[in-house]
């Protein structure tokens, strides 16, 4: 019936909110760990001290559907 496509903003302005994200939003990162990840998140959080903050961007849909009749 409808498809919609919606790309979605996320800022984050530290790495305690990004850590917090991937361990909420467990199907962003399979298997997010701190211990796993330090180093990533180490080279992020210098990113963010740099920039003032880390942008991402997500795709998202929503489809409404109906199951025919008969």
């Amino acid at each position: 019936m409808e498809l919609r496509p919606e790309s979605l903003r996320l800022e984050f302005f530290d790495i305690a909110a990004v850590v917090d994200f991937l361990r909420k939003v467990i199907w962003i990162v399979p298997g997010f760990t701190v211990e796993a990840y330090g180093e990533q998140l180490r080279a992020l959080h210098e990113q963010i001290e740099a920039d003032g903050s880390f942008v991402a961007t997500t795709e998202r849909f929503l489809i409404e559907a109906r199951k025919p009749a008969g």
